[in-house]
């Protein structure tokens, strides 16, 4: 059933072809389910393997389609392919949730809410909590090995006198840079563990802090990076208290205008923090601190989504050659096997507010 999974999904190349794979509400519910469950069908209470098919209104009954009782018999729990997903009960059809995470996944830096309200005749509201409930299918809570790159970003508007008030501007922060209420970042990008064709590229992680301090680095890293990686780093103090923590640590010097000494540099997490800046400029506008580490999850997993198609020279602005990788991008279909396979155990719930509470984070019965 996978393989037949995958061979319908990879034939997904247009907006025309995958409007018309994912038009009838019953197929889509079995491609979920085949993603979803991969193994077979599995408890989401218990992780129990065996259940029985409940008959729904596809069979003249009255039950909804789709609807199963766990066989164990301290369980008996009934669930659906969306119980105890960022999909559970949910109130749209499966079809436009496909609709919807093809599109998101399809698009270079992601897509808004209102526009993808507009695509697919739902409300913003709607949209806004697909895009979420995507973000969380995203999450990745393995941590980072090998060669890892760290930095820091702001993000937020520009800093500036309080309306109205008269004194002096702002005063100095880190670097000598004008103190500002920008959100500060930490980023964490892992190198390619090598550079054959067809090799993933590393994964991401990035996350909200309070400040800049060794104390808070210490704390997003421990989570985020094995102890038995190799950190390259700028010469910012607080990345240079951590580097006796992992099996190797190596800076280069911005303040003498060293960016690359061989392999050791932070091009890669520069880059990175660039891909944030133009995705929230260009499609999000604003993002909160609150949802922050979900857009930097979706961002991240779009960095990892792409494989080392062969290398390339090039020449530099001053006409040097250098050598650079190639990539080519895993398409979306590939992008929604993964996702849903991790689907049980993340839970999206709507709060009274009209927000979102995560339940949980961490996959559960793969």
């Amino acid at each position: 059933m996978a393989e037949d999974v995958l061979a319908l999904l990879s034939r997904i190349t247009t907006v025309c072809e995958m409007t018309q794979a994912f038009s009838d509400e019953d197929r889509c519910r079995r491609l979920v389910e085949a993603m979803v469950w991969p193994r077979g069908r599995i408890c989401p209470a218990c992780g129990y393997r065996r259940s029985t098919s409940i008959p729904g209104r596809d069979w003249g009954k009255t039950k909804r389609p789709g609807l199963y009782q766990c066989s164990n018999g301290s369980c008996h729990h009934q669930f659906t392919v969306t119980t105890r997903t960022p999909l559970h009960s949910t109130k749209l059809p499966l079809r436009l949730w496909l609709q919807g995470l093809w599109l998101i996944l399809q698009s270079d830096k992601g897509l808004s809410s209102v526009r993808l309200g507009e695509a697919l005749g739902i409300s913003q509201q709607a949209a806004w909590r697909m895009g979420h409930a995507l973000r969380l299918l995203m999450t990745n809570e393995k941590p980072l090995e090998g060669i890892v790159e760290i930095d820091e970003l702001r993000i937020g508007g520009r800093p500036h006198k309080p309306g109205g008030e008269l004194g002096p501007g702002p005063g100095r922060g880190r670097r000598g840079q004008p103190k500002t209420t920008k959100t500060p970042v930490l980023a964490l990008v892992q190198r390619p563990s090598n550079g054959d064709i067809g090799s993933p590229a590393g994964l991401v992680k990035a996350a909200v802090v309070n400040d800049a301090s060794a104390a808070e680095t210490e704390r997003v890293m421990n989570d985020a990076v094995a102890a038995d990686s190799h950190l390259m780093s700028d010469e910012w103090s607080s990345f240079m208290a951590m580097g006796s923590n992992f099996a190797a640590h190596d800076t280069v010097r911005h303040s003498d205008r060293e960016y690359a000494r061989g392999i050791v540099h932070v091009n890669s997490v520069e880059g990175f923090n660039a891909r944030v800046r133009r995705t929230v400029a260009g499609v999000f506008h604003h993002i909160s601190p609150r949802h922050a580490d979900l857009y930097f999850t979706e961002i991240g997993f779009r960095w990892s989504q792409r494989v080392i198609a062969g290398k390339a020279v090039r020449r530099t602005r001053k006409g040097r050659e250098v050598v650079r990788t190639l990539w080519d991008r895993i398409t979306p279909a590939r992008q929604l096997i993964t996702l849903f396979a991790c689907a049980v155990g993340r839970q999206l719930r709507r709060t009274k507010n009209g927000s979102i509470a995560i339940k949980s984070t961490v996959a559960a019965f793969g």
